[in-house]
């Protein structure tokens, strides 16, 4: 006995067994019932969705011993015939082998024919937007002026290559591709009629891979019938498919997003042993994360392709992993997926994109900032993690550190008025940041300085002797006025500034107690009229805080290797070449 395949069997033979296009069946249906049915409809969407199928119930409700109807008995002369592809008054033409002018015209010259039994004659034109410029030019003449007793339906998958002028003498139908459950469910109807034993799990991964296609799904399960012996198992779909399941999609979706990179590999390596095809596990993790990246935003989208059991474990990782962290994911393993179909070793640019996804051995990214920003989020918003109060600077006064603890009661001591230069060392690392951020220019002149002493009235602070210059322009007014302004934010007061030429080690911490130089300390009082200018004598002399200056080169200027260091070596560098104006730029 000759053996009816399961899509052909269970084909829509009324309009109540089209399944997911309910728009379009309820318009239809209408039509006929009220006899408005038009001269030419363009059906269009993905293949396996029903566009042919609700072409033919359309023909056979037009043409039903009992109608016109919207519901065909199916048993009447006309509806068998159509069944059988046997009626002369329903022609189908498949466009991709018929797509020239000569075709169309011979087609015209039987449109004039009246109807051979039935009361319309129904021209249904597959894969139409195949049709060349001539043929499409000879099809819109028809529809232009069709005889009464003739209706077109034009099904394509791309309606984008259809002439804009044919679309607008039809009414346009889009059909849409089913989901998961809707397939699964039309699955298990067929497998209970059939008699067909199958795991619920099993059709939703047939379903799965049908992706939206009536047609595939159902053919899929016809040839798993045929396959086992017995019940048909999720294990014996994959199998056969050579697809792995969500399972190992979590395992490996956890494994990226918690930097194991052993175990990332290791995936890979048993999968590839178990004679797994590596190009179609990247395709699968790729929606698996699709999946992910959609639920938080869209779940009727994430779920629609996601099986009734799925969704609880799919939930749970969608709560875990942040979703830039799933977007820099799909990203590199999209472009794994490209190199594999251009000819690369699958299980070597496999483990190349696992190695970077885990181990970041590329630059770090926006992306993965934002990443682990959001997990911090979700770590707080979870109380997984509490924040830390922000700590200050710790300073050294002559020669003593200031631990962290004394250096955040020295700080949150706020506008109270410094006691004594430790009061001050604990809080002139804010001090410099915040006139950083306000004039970075004057804020490169103040980070050599290092606090020497304070009275209760007058704070000194002293440069390298490879800085002097920096004694000049520190104690310029307008400079001066900046520091000051963040000074009295910080300290609660505004105390007077005197500038010198020293020995002690810059970072803004006051240096530990020495020997007086024998030279003579140049002393620059913020107050005084005029600043002595030391000049750049002393500029050729170098500390042992910072490294030596090479011969043959300005201090502070990049050093043999060609590399700035401080931003003390530019600023040097601008003044050398005349980039600053005569107040040293500011």
């Amino acid at each position: 006995m000759k053996h009816t395949t399961l899509y052909r069997k269970w084909r829509p033979r009324r309009f109540g067994e089209v399944v997911g296009q309910e728009p379009v069946v309820r318009t239809l249906s209408r039509a006929i019932e009220t006899g408005r049915v038009a001269h030419a409809y363009l059906f269009s969407g993905p293949r396996g969705t029903g566009k042919t199928s609700t072409a033919k119930v359309l023909a056979m409700g037009l043409n039903c011993a009992k109608g016109p109807t919207p519901e065909p008995d199916g048993t009447c002369d006309s509806c068998r015939a159509i069944v059988n592809n046997s009626s002369l008054d329903v022609v189908e033409m498949d466009a991709a082998s018929n797509r020239g002018i000569d075709e169309i015209r011979e087609l015209r010259d039987r449109v004039n024919l009246a109807p051979v039994a039935g009361r319309m004659k129904v021209y249904i034109i597959d894969e139409v937007h195949m049709l060349t410029t001539e043929a499409f030019n000879a099809l819109l003449k028809m529809l232009e002026e069709p005889p009464e007793h003739v209706v077109f339906v034009l099904a394509t998958t791309e309606k984008h290559k259809v002439l804009p002028t044919i679309i607008s003498r039809c009414q346009s139908f889009d059909f849409r591709r089913p989901g998961v459950e809707t397939l699964r469910e039309k699955l298990a109807d067929i497998a209970e009629a059939e008699g067909i034993e199958a795991e619920p799990e099993a059709l939703t991964v047939i379903a799965r891979e049908g992706r939206g296609s009536f047609r595939d799904a159902e053919g899929l399960l016809d040839q798993l019938s045929s396959f086992a012996e017995g019940r048909i198992t999720a294990a014996m779909v994959r199998e056969l498919l050579g697809s792995v399941g969500p399972k190992i999609l979590l395992e490996t979706t956890a494994a990226l997003h918690e930097r194991r990179a052993a175990d990332a590999l290791r995936i890979v390596d048993r999968l590839s042993n178990e004679g797994s095809d590596l190009g179609q596990l990247v395709g699968e993790l790729i929606s698996h994360l699709r999946a992910l990246m959609l639920l938080p935003y869209a779940p009727e989208i994430a779920l629609a392709e996601v099986g009734a059991e799925e969704h609880a474990p799919l939930e749970e990782q969608a709560n875990v992993v942040p979703t830039a962290e799933v977007v820099r994911l799909i990203e590199a393993l999209d472009a794994t997926l490209g190199r594999i179909k251009r000819g690369g070793d699958p299980k070597l640019e496999l483990e190349l994109s696992f190695l970077k996804l885990t181990r970041d051995y590329t630059e770090p990214s926006v992306e993965t900032l934002f990443g682990r920003m959001e997990e911090l989020e979700k770590a707080f918003a979870n109380g997984a993690v509490s924040p830390e109060p922000e700590t200050a600077e710790a300073g050294s006064v002559d020669g003593a550190e200031l631990t962290e603890d004394e250096a955040v009661d020295e700080a949150e001591a706020g506008r109270e008025e410094p006691r004594d230069i430790r009061d001050i060392a604990a809080r002139w690392g804010r001090v410099v940041r915040d006139l950083k951020d306000r004039r970075p220019a004057v804020a490169a002149v103040y980070e050599g300085a290092c606090l020497e002493d304070f009275d209760g009235t007058v704070l000194r602070l002293s440069f390298p002797e490879e800085l002097a210059i920096y004694v000049k322009l520190a104690s310029e007014p307008k400079r001066l006025d900046s520091l000051r302004e963040v000074l009295e934010e910080h300290l609660g007061t505004s105390p007077r500034l005197e500038f010198r030429v020293g020995d002690g080690a810059p970072g803004g911490a006051a240096p530990a107690q020495e020997e007086p130089s024998r030279a003579e300390p140049v002393e620059h009082r913020a107050d005084a009229p005029e600043a002595r200018d030391t000049g750049g004598e002393k500029s050729g002399l170098s500390s042992s805080a910072d490294p030596p200056v090479a011969e043959g080169r300005a201090p502070g200027g990049p050093g043999d290797d060609g590399r700035i260091r401080n931003q003390r070596e530019v600023f040097e560098m601008a003044r050398e070449r005349g980039l600053l104006g005569q107040d040293g730029g500011s």
